[in-house]
This record gives C-alpha cells, structure tokens and sequence, in this order.
C-alpha cells in the first residue's frame, strides 16, 4: 500500500491490488515498455453497465458518521505538481491533488454489482457536480478518475469521453466493497472497521 498526501491532507491508503484489477479492465497500466493503451473501450466510469442487483440507494445528507468521498484526475504520465502513486508490481499513476468533486456534489449513491457479481459503486451526480465533472473531463480527455473514500482509493478507471450523466459508476472490486462504501459515505453505519474495504 501506498500512502500519499493531496494538499497537505492526510495520506490516501492505495489498494494496489483492487487498482490492478479495476485498471486491467480499463486500460494497460503504464511499464517499462511506455504509456497506456489509449484504444481501450470505455470504462465503468465512462459508462454505467447494466448492474444485475443493486442495494438501496441512499440520499446523500448532513451526517457526522459520513465518511468522505472525493474524485481526482489521475493520468499516466507525470505532470507539474501532480502526486505519483506508485502501484505494485510496476506502474506509477499521477493524481492532481485537488478533487474535481466531493461528496458535497452528490445527491445519492448505491452499491450494485455487475452480471459477473463483480462491486459497483454508483455515484448520482447533483447538477453542480455533474457541471464540475464534465468541465474537468472535457478539458482533460483520455485520463483517468480516482475515486477515493475516506482515506482509501477504490478504483482509477479511464474515460473515453467527457462525463454527461448524473450517473456515475466504478468498479470497486467486490460486492462488499460497494456496499461498505455506499454505506459509509451515506453514513448508514460507522466507517469500516480497520480491515477497509
């Protein structure tokens, strides 16, 4: 695990693993032999597939219990002031250390998984939110989302074009994972226990 640190903040825990996976789907990560394959298809984060079940969907409200959520560009290639994030076995992801949005800019969110039972977290986009997100994607076609909850990235997938739903879907791995996510951002319950998601 990688720890990193946006704006002085404090450290975001990278799950390597859960990246890989979440990436592998997406595009080549980054190695010796140069940048990622741009050509891949687009990405749960470009796209929402159709889910095969999915849990409640939870309003998005003041709550002390919440735990945060936030979403940064993250790219491939290194950039002045960008954070790297290194990634294991090999890789490097650079993430810009300011959000695009946080959990402010919700107005729902729900856990669901795909036909393969894979995790699904689906963030529903308030119409500043989706403002904010299709101005930064517009304006930096071809990168990546990083979607961090609480102090945890869950997934880094690419897009293929600028974000124009409300909808806003991410690979997170497994089923518990969107669960707990969608559970602990709403605030239902505490945060996960040390074990995380």
């Amino acid at each position: 695990m990688r720890n990193w640190h946006s704006d002085g903040g404090p450290g975001v825990k990278l799950l390597a693993g859960a990246v890989l996976a979440v990436l592998a789907g997406c595009q080549a990560v980054p190695g010796p032999q140069g940048p990622a394959n741009k050509a891949a298809a687009p990405s749960a984060a470009a796209t929402a597939a159709p889910a095969q079940t999915a849990g409640p969907r939870h309003a998005i409200t003041e709550n002390r219990q919440a735990m945060d959520l936030r979403v940064f560009l993250v790219d491939t290639r290194s950039r002045p002031d960008w954070t790297p994030v290194a990634l294991k076995p090999s890789g490097v992801l650079y993430v810009r250390p300011t959000a695009i949005i946080g959990r402010d800019d919700l107005i729902g969110i729900q856990s669901a998984t795909d036909q393969k039972g894979e995790g699904i977290l689906v963030l529903f986009l308030s119409d500043e939110g989706l403002r904010k997100m299709h101005e930064a994607t517009a304006a930096n076609p071809g990168l990546r989302l990083a979607l961090v909850v609480g102090h945890t990235m869950l997934a880094a997938p690419g897009y293929a074009a600028p974000v124009s739903q409300q909808q806003l879907a991410f690979a997170v791995g497994s089923a518990r994972n969107a669960e707990l996510a969608a559970r602990s951002v709403a605030g239902v319950e505490s945060a996960p226990s040390a074990g995380g998601f």
